[in-house]
C-alpha cells in the first residue's frame, strides 16, 4: 500500500487523537473506580499534561523528531505510545490501589502520562513541521478526537480495561499511518515495520486474550466486600458491581462513592427514615421515586399500598441490572403493574410531566464514607439545588410531602437547602414545613407545601418512635439551635460553624452540594495537608491538580529560557575562539507564548461551563457525554479548517476579533446560559437538543479557530518556536482546569465564564504581529508544492545547516495518488 505523505501525516494524527480521547475517558473509569470519583477529574487533565510534556521536549532537543527522519520518529511514538499504554494499564489494574502513599499515587498518574506525552511529542512535531496544513491537520485531530469519545461510548461497556487496551490498537495504527508515510518519498529514513507490526499484533493478541479468558480486571476495588462479588458490569457511567446475596439482599454498588440493596421477592423492606411520608398518606399517591436503584423505595411505596408509582432511574446500566441477571430474584419489580419506569433525569421528567404526586422521595445512594471523606466535593448534583428543590415542590399536590435523604454530614447543609426552596415558593416561615429523622448514619428530611399540622407532627414522631429513629428536627424542636437558626433566615450560618451551611447558590449556577469549604477557609484547609487528604479528598485532588498544572507550566515556561541562554554562551565562547562574532538566534517571542498560553486556559475555562451545560440540555442518557464531546471537537476543527485561506498579514487582526468576540460570547453566557438551561428542561428532548447544539457550535467554531491562527502568526514569524508554544497551551488549560473548578465550585459557572471572558480578552491583546511580508509559510491551505518547495522553506524557516544534510522540513502536501 503506498500513500502520500499528505494522507499518512493526517490518517497517523487522527488515530492518535482517537486514542488519546479513548485513553483518556477510559482513565476516569478506572481511576474512579480504583481511588474514587475525585480522582477521575485528575484522569482529565492527563491529555493535556502529556501534550504539554512532550512540546516542551520537542523544542528543547528538536532533533529528536524531523526530517529526514520526521515519518519514521514519529511511527516509533506511536508504536511506543501503544506499549505504554499497555503497561499504565496493566499497572493500574494490576497494582493499582496497593498502596494509598502519595509517592505510589504520583507514580500512577505518571506512568498513565507517558502515553499521552508520546503522543504529544508527536503531534507537535506534525504541527512544528507541517505548519502549513495546520488548519486540516487541526480538524482531523479533533475529528480523531470526536471518534474516540463516540468509540469511548461503546468500548467502555466491554469494560475500561479493555477500551484502554482499543486505545493501545488505535496507538498502533496511527503507526502504521506513519510507516506508510514513510515509504513515499526518496531520502526519507524508513520506519521500522517491525517495531510497529509488534505492537499492532500485540494489541490485537491481548485485547482477543481477554475477550476469550479475561485477565485484565481491575484488583482491589474501593467496594465493601470484593471477595462476595457475583456480578460485575461496566456501564457508561461507572462499574457496577453485585454481592452475592446474604439475608434476602443483594448489595449493588456503583463506582466507588454509591450503593444500593436488591432486595428478593420474598423480603418485606426494612423500615427506614424516608418512608415516613406514608405515614401520613397511608395507601393514597400516586408516589414519584427519584434513583430507583435497587428498587428499595419501590419496594417501600409498594408496601405501603401504593398503587401507582413512577421509578426514575438515570443509569441505563442500573435498569439493565435490574432488568437481566437479577430479575427473577427482585421479582420483577420494575416490570409490575404498579410500576412505571422512566429512564432519565429525574428533575427534568419532573418538569415536564403533567402529573401531581402525593409522596416525592429522592434517596441517596452516596456512602457514609464517601461523604464523611469529601469524596463527593466534585461531583455536581441538579437534585440538591435551591431550583431543583423547588421544582420538586411543584409537582406535588397540596398536602403532597418530599422526603430528601442524605448522610448525616450532609443534614444541616440540606437543611438549610430545603428551608431556602420552601423560601422562594412563597412559604414565610419554612420551620413549620419540616421535619426529619435519622437512622443508620442517614436523615431523611420531609417537606410540605402546606404547614404540618399538630397531629401530622405526632403521628410522625409515633412512627419514628416504632422503628427506633431518632428525631432530628420538627416545628417545635428544632434539634439544635443552630438548626432553628438554619431555616430562620435565608443564608443563615451556625454561630462558630467552620462549614458553609448556605444552600449551593440562589440558582443552578454552583450545583455542588457536597463541597461545604467556605471561601473564608479555604487557605487553613489547604493548609492542612493531613486533614485536607483525610476529609477533604475532592478538594485534595484538586489541589494536587493545580499544583502539579502550575509547577510544569513554569518549568515549561523557563527552563526552554535557561537552556538557550546557556546556548548562546556556548556558541558566543565559541565564536570568540575562531575570533568570529556569535549568531544567536533570535529571542523567544513572548507575545506569542502568552498569547497560546491564554487561548490554552481560555478554552478549558469555556469547556468546563459550556460542555457542562451541554450535558444538561442533551437528554441521551449514558450517551450525553460522547454526544457533547462530538459536537464541541467537530465544531471546533470546522472552525479551525475555515481559518485555511487566511494570510499570516491577515491572522492578526482575525485573532483578534476572534477572541473579542469570544469575550463577548462568553459575557452573554455568563449571564444567559443557566437560567436557559433550566427553562429548557421543561422541553423535548429534540428541542433540547437543537438547543445544546445552538449553544455549543458557536463556542466550538470561534474557539477552534484561534490555534490555527496562532500557529500561522508564529509559523511567519519563527517556526521553531511552534513545539514551545503549544506546550504552554495544553498544560495553561491544564491548571485552568483546577482553577476553574475552584471557581465554578465557590463562585459559580457565571464567574467562570466571566473568567474565561477576561482570558480571553487579554489574549485579543497580546495577538502577536506576523513578520513583515510572511507568505511562505501558512499563506494558504496549500503546502509546497514540490520537494524543491518544502526545501526552501525549510531553509527558511530552521538555522542553516550543511548543503548535504539540508532536508524538507515541510511534508510534501500532493494529492493522494
Amino acid at each position: 500500500m503506498r500513500v502520500s505523505q499528505r494522507s499518512g501525516l493526517f490518517s497517523g494524527v487522527a488515530a492518535l487523537a482517537c486514542a488519546t480521547v479513548l485513553l483518556e475517558i477510559s482513565l476516569t473509569r478506572i481511576c474512579a473506580a480504583l481511588f474514587g470519583e475525585p480522582h477521575a477529574f485528575v484522569a482529565l487533565a492527563l491529555p493535556l499534561v502529556g501534550a504539554g510534556a512532550g512540546g516542551a521536549l520537542l523544542y528543547l532537543a528538536p532533533s529528536l523528531v524531523r526530517p529526514p527522519a520526521l515519518f519514521a520518529r514519529m511511527a516509533a511514538l506511536s508504536s511506543l505510545a501503544s506499549g505504554a499504554t499497555l503497561a499504565a494499564i496493566i499497572l493500574l489494574a494490576q497494582r493499582g490501589p496497593a498502596s494509598g502513599s502519595l509517592p505510589w499515587h504520583a507514580l500512577l498518574y505518571a506512568a498513565s502520562t507517558v502515553p499521552f506525552a508520546l503522543a504529544g511529542l508527536a503531534l507537535a512535531a506534525a504541527i512544528r513541521h507541517a505548519a502549513s496544513e495546520m488548519p486540516r491537520l487541526y480538524l482531523l485531530d479533533l475529528a480523531g478526537g470526536a471518534l474516540g469519545g463516540l468509540a469511548a461510548a461503546v468500548a467502555i461497556r466491554a469494560g475500561a480495561p479493555r477500551a484502554a487496551l482499543a486505545a493501545a490498537i488505535f496507538f498502533a495504527v496511527a503507526g502504521v499511518f506513519f510507516y506508510l508515510g514513510s515509504r513515499c518519498r526518496e531520502g526519507e529514513q524508513r520506519a521500522s515495520g517491525g517495531l510497529v507490526a509488534t505492537f499492532v499484533l500485540g494489541g490485537f493478541v491481548l485485547l482477543a486474550g481477554d475477550l476469550g479468558a479475561p485477565w485484565l480486571r481491575l484488583a482491589g476495588l474501593r467496594r465493601g466486600a470484593p471477595d462476595r462479588t457475583e456480578h460485575e458490569a461496566w456501564s457508561e457511567r461507572s462499574l457496577i458491581t453485585v454481592d452475592r446475596p446474604r439475608a434476602g439482599t443483594a448489595m449493588m454498588r456503583l463506582g466507588s462513592a454509591a450503593q444500593s440493596p436488591i432486595l428478593d421477592a420474598k423480603t418485606s423492606p426494612p423500615p427506614q427514615p424516608e418512608d415516613m411520608a406514608y405515614a401520613l398518606h397511608k395507601d393514597q399517591g400516586p408516589a414519584l421515586v427519584v434513583g430507583a436503584g435497587g428498587g428499595r423505595d419501590v419496594r417501600a411505596a409498594l408496601k405501603a399500598g401504593q398503587k401507582h408509582v413512577v421509578a426514575v432511574e438515570g443509569d441505563r446500566g442500573v435498569v439493565e441490572v435490574m432488568r437481566g441477571r437479577y430479575a427473577a430474584f427482585n421479582g420483577h419489580l420494575f416490570d409490575k403493574p404498579e410500576v412505571h419506569l422512566v429512564l432519565g433525569d429525574g428533575r427534568s421528567f419532573a418538569r415536564r410531566t403533567p402529573l401531581l404526586f402525593r409522596n416525592i422521595v429522592i434517596p441517596s445512594a452516596e456512602t457514609a464514607e464517601a461523604s464523611t471523606t469529601g469524596a463527593l466535593a466534585l461531583s455536581e448534583s441538579r437534585l440538591h439545588t435551591v431550583e431543583g428543590v423547588g421544582d420538586f415542590l411543584s409537582r406535588l399536590l397540596p398536602e403532597g410531602t418530599l422526603v430528601l435523604s442524605r448522610a448525616d454530614v450532609d443534614f444541616d447543609r440540606l437543611l438549610a437547602l430545603t428551608a431556602a426552596a420552601l423560601r422562594r415558593a412563597g412559604v414565610a416561615e419554612p420551620r413549620d414545613h419540616l421535619f426529619a429523622c435519622t437512622a443508620a448514619h442517614r436523615t431523611a428530611l420531609l417537606a410540605r407545601r402546606t404547614p404540618l399540622a399538630r397531629q401530622d407532627v405526632e403521628a410522625l414522631r409515633r412512627h419514628c418512635r416504632r422503628h427506633k429513629f431518632s428525631e432530628a428536627f420538627a416545628p417545635d424542636r428544632p434539634g439544635t439551635p443552630s438548626r432553628g437558626l438554619l431555616v430562620a433566615a435565608a443564608g443563615a450560618r451556625a454561630p462558630g460553624a467552620g462549614a458553609d451551611l448556605t444552600p449551593p447558590t440562589p440558582t443552578d449556577d454552583r450545583p455542588f452540594f457536597s463541597y461545604t469549604v467556605p471561601a473564608r477557609r479555604l487557605p487553613a484547609v489547604l493548609g492542612d495537608l493531613g486533614a485536607l487528604r483525610a476529609e477533604h479528598a475532592g478538594l485534595f485532588a484538586l489541589a494536587a491538580l493545580l499544583a502539579v498544572g502550575a509547577g510544569l507550566f513554569a518549568l515549561a515556561a523557563l527552563l526552554p529560557v535557561l537552556a538557550a541562554r546557556v546556548g548562546r554562551l556556548r556558541r558566543g565562547a565559541a565564536a570568540r575562539d575562531v575570533g568570529g562574532p556569535g549568531s544567536a538566534p533570535p529571542p523567544p517571542r513572548a507575545r506569542a507564548l502568552f498569547f497560546f498560553a491564554a487561548i490554552g486556559a481560555g478554552f478549558a475555562l469555556v469547556e468546563l461551563a459550556v460542555f457542562r451545560h451541554g450535558l444538561l440540555l442533551l437528554e441521551l442518557p449514558a450517551h450525553e457525554l460522547p454526544a457533547v464531546l462530538a459536537i464541541l471537537l467537530v465544531s471546533a476543527g470546522v472552525g479551525g479548517l475555515l481559518t485555511a485561506r487566511v494570510a499570516p498579514g491577515a491572522a492578526t487582526r482575525a485573532s483578534a476579533r476572534v477572541a473579542e468576540a469570544l469575550v463577548v460570547a462568553a459575557a452573554l453566557a455568563a449571564v444567559g446560559l443557566v437560567p436557559l438551561a433550566r427553562w429548557s428542561l421543561g422541553l423535548g428532548s429534540i428541542p433540547r437538543a437543537l438547543l445544546a447544539v445552538a449553544i455549543l457550535v458557536p463556542f466550538g467554531l470561534l474557539a477552534g479557530s484561534l490555534a490555527p491562527l496562532g500557529v500561522k502568526l508564529v509559523a511567519s514569524i519563527t517556526p521553531a518556536l511552534l513545539p514551545w508554544c503549544w506546550s504552554l497551551c495544553a498544560l495553561a488549560g491544564a491548571t485552568a482546569l483546577a482553577l476553574g473548578a475552584l471557581c465554578a465550585m465557590h463562585l459559580g459557572y457565571s464567574a467562570l465564564l466571566l473568567g474565561a471572558g477576561l482570558v480571553y480578552l487579554l489574549a485579543a491583546a497580546a495577538v502577536p504581529p506576523a513578520a513583515a511580508g510572511a507568505t511562505a509559510v501558512g499563506d494558504d491551505e496549500r503546502g509546497p508544492s514540490s520537494a524543491a518547495d518544502a526545501a526552501a522553506v525549510a531553509q527558511s524557516a530552521q538555522p542553516a545547516r550543511g548543503a548535504a544534510g539540508a532536508q524538507p522540513d515541510v511534508p510534501e502536501a500532493a494529492p493522494v495518488a
